[in-house]
């Protein structure tokens, strides 16, 4: 059965949660407003323009949210620039399905910087087909668009997709897509990924055999 695999990025190709959180928590504390963590978390997923409308304001304008973006990411990359490395076995994962040339994309609600930024730091850009960012999509996660519209310009159906995620925005998503979704337990606990079609602790725990059962609706 051919397929291709979709990768989440914050979260997935790189554990970067601690310092998005972060960065969200100072952006706002600039502004007088005081986020807990918690608050923040629950929103991973989410396109920038959502995260300020409910952490700012609803009435955000189209021009404030693109200034308050580039700070926000601003902030976030200096945090994490120096600690910045792929997730734990994701290389010879990576390898290994390119190796048997599985397609693979890579669908997030980051902003393009952020993509570039990741994909060049870890030296990763290569492996992948396709990149699609916040700038693909009318509508974040978890509405599926963003899975829909990379199943698309992979030339697959959703089915022929699966998707590896870490929030429960991303999960949903891809879900209402149609796709299997295997949850990775970064940000999450793995008792918080049961409704996925396979849960995993790092990408060591993931080969392409396995992704094959899964395909064929296999346990």
């Amino acid at each position: 059965m051919d397929f291709a695999v979709i990768f989440d990025m914050d979260g997935v190709l790189v554990h970067n949660d601690q310092y998005h959180l972060e960065a969200w928590r100072i952006f706002c504390e600039r502004r007088g407003r005081k986020v807990e963590y918690p608050e923040i978390t629950a929103l991973f997923g989410n396109t920038n323009a959502q995260f300020l409308r409910k952490l700012i304001s609803p009435e955000v304008t189209v021009d404030e949210i693109a200034r308050y973006a580039v700070e926000k990411e601003t902030i976030y990359q200096e945090l994490f620039d120096k600690f910045i490395e792929p997730a734990e076995g994701l290389i010879p994962f990576l390898n290994d399905l390119k190796k048997h040339q599985i397609p693979m994309a890579v669908a997030t609600s980051a902003p393009t910087e952020n993509l570039n930024f990741v994909l060049d730091r870890c030296g990763i850009r290569h492996y992948f087909d396709k990149l699609v960012d916040e700038t693909f999509v009318t509508h974040g996660k978890p509405d599926p668009e963003i899975y829909l519209k990379t199943a698309e310009l992979l030339g697959l159906l959703p089915n022929h997709c699966v998707v590896i995620e870490d929030a429960l925005f991303g999960i949903e998503a891809a879900q209402l897509a149609g796709m299997k979704v295997i949850g990775l337990a970064s940000t999450l606990p793995m008792e918080k990924l049961s409704h996925t079609d396979l849960s995993i602790n790092t990408f060591n725990d993931l080969d392409l055999m396995t992704l094959e059962r899964l395909m064929d609706n296999k346990k």
